[in-house]
């Protein structure tokens, strides 16, 4: 099974950048390689992770100056890391108890790889909303009926009924509400 696979199977190489440096050059760094985040270092050591979701939280909502302010003060320390070898299945399931986007990928403690949920869910059938494998056609008989939203999120059919709106992007999946007749309800 897909989610039974090594996490550094989907795991790309990471960029990093000294935390000395400012954060106009972490956001540089991050537009010029197509990504999401950074690695920061120190003397080599991977110290933490500067998303753009950290440069709006604590640079740009606090009004700061990004050529002033340096990656170690908008980062965030003591990133969450998997062993390579460890099963996909168990980083979504602390990807999702953490609520993470990214998760670093470490060979005997050496950071060595980085992926993200849209990683995750390019390579698998996943269900955003449970966490557990949508069955294909190629994998069983009886495969599984699925809701993907516009971002690419999927999700179990009676999960998408659950959720609604998507955790991703917060785009609706229902489409259609049924609402019962009076006549069909209790309190009819």
């Amino acid at each position: 099974m897909v989610l039974d696979m090594p996490a550094a199977k989907i795991a790309r190489p990471i960029i990093t950048i000294d935390q000395e440096a400012s954060v106009v050059d972490a956001a540089k760094m991050m537009s010029d390689n197509a990504r999401g985040s950074v690695v920061v270092t120190s003397k080599g050591e991977a110290v933490g992770i500067l998303t753009e979701r950290d440069v709006l939280k604590r640079v740009v909502a606090k009004s700061l100056d990004p050529g002033r302010t340096k990656a170690k003060e908008a980062m965030t320390g003591s990133p969450v890391t998997i062993e390579q070898s460890e099963p996909l299945r168990k980083a979504i399931d602390l990807m999702n108890r953490k609520g993470l986007r990214r998760m670093l990928v470490t060979e005997q403690g050496k950071i060595v790889g980085i992926f993200t949920l849209r990683d995750i869910l390019k390579d698998t059938r996943v269900c955003t909303h449970c966490g557990k494998e949508i069955k294909s056609i190629l994998e069983t008989t009886e495969p599984e009926a699925f809701v993907e939203c516009e971002c690419g999120s999927r999700y179990h059919k009676n999960c998408a009924e659950t959720v609604v709106n998507c955790v991703n992007c917060s785009r609706s999946l229902v489409t259609n509400v049924v609402y019962p007749d009076p006549s069909e309800t209790f309190s009819g």
